[in-house]
């Protein structure tokens, strides 16, 4: 398989005043901390949304789907974002160990490369599912196992699940609530056998899962934010 190796330089478009006011409340927190650059890893199965969150991430449509590519953005001076897409895991119903061997190279190459984005870790891996897949198989556990193999359990810590397509009317008129609640279990119940996780390897912290929808289904705030149906969620 064919994969692209690109490093496009990004400014953050600007976003609805109330989303950037949060975002540099952030950036504020991290540089209190000597924090100016996050490198974030983004894996899962081919078709779950991957490149569409990270175009959202950005603010307008700057990755293709199915490559490799590594996107640099600086939302203000003094701080970038390294966000990192990558391919779908599965290819033919099977696990892309050559995809893995690809990324597993990246994010080691920082040794020995002289490329400043190439000597970063990473610090947040964001595992991407869809909210309206109906279930999980043991093909969902061999990815989580295949990326646990490659970067060791404690990526794990890093992790955050994102579930998009949000923007859906759970089946059978089943409170969205409930919907949300079971497909989040079910998720973070293959993560916890994929990756063998046992009792105490995440010493006590969860691993947070978050929604989003990256199409123009997505409704708004008075602040001119995307919101989906739960209103605390970010799209």
């Amino acid at each position: 398989m064919a994969m692209a190796l690109a490093a496009q330089v990004r400014e953050w478009i600007e976003f609805p005043p109330a989303t950037q006011s949060k975002l540099l409340e952030l950036i504020g927190k991290l540089d209190q901390e000597n924090v100016s650059k996050l490198t974030i890893l983004v894996m899962g199965k081919g078709g779950v949304g991957k490149s569409s969150t990270v175009n959202s991430i950005i603010g307008e449509k700057v990755v293709a789907v199915s490559t490799f590519q590594v996107l640099v953005a600086s939302l203000c001076p003094g701080f970038t974002l390294n966000v990192i897409d990558t391919p779908g895991l599965v290819e033919g119903g099977y696990i892309n160990t050559h995809a893995l061997e690809i990324i597993k190279w990246y994010a080691a190459a920082r040794e020995c490369m002289s490329s400043f984005l190439l000597k970063k870790t990473i610090d947040v891996l964001l595992y991407v599912d869809r909210l309206d897949a109906y279930q999980v198989d043991n093909l969902d556990r061999l990815v989580v196992k295949a990326i646990t193999d490659s970067f060791g359990k404690e990526i794990w810590k890093r992790a955050l699940v994102v579930l998009s397509h949000s923007q859906l009317s759970p089946p059978d008129g089943l409170n969205y609530y409930i919907f949300f609640s079971k497909r989040s279990e079910a998720v973070l119940e293959v993560i916890t056998q994929g990756a063998q996780l046992k009792k105490g390897d995440l010493q006590g912290l969860g691993i947070p899962v978050v929604l989003v929808e990256n199409s123009g289904r997505c409704n708004k705030n008075e602040g001119d934010e995307k919101v989906c149906h739960l209103q605390s969620c970010c799209c």
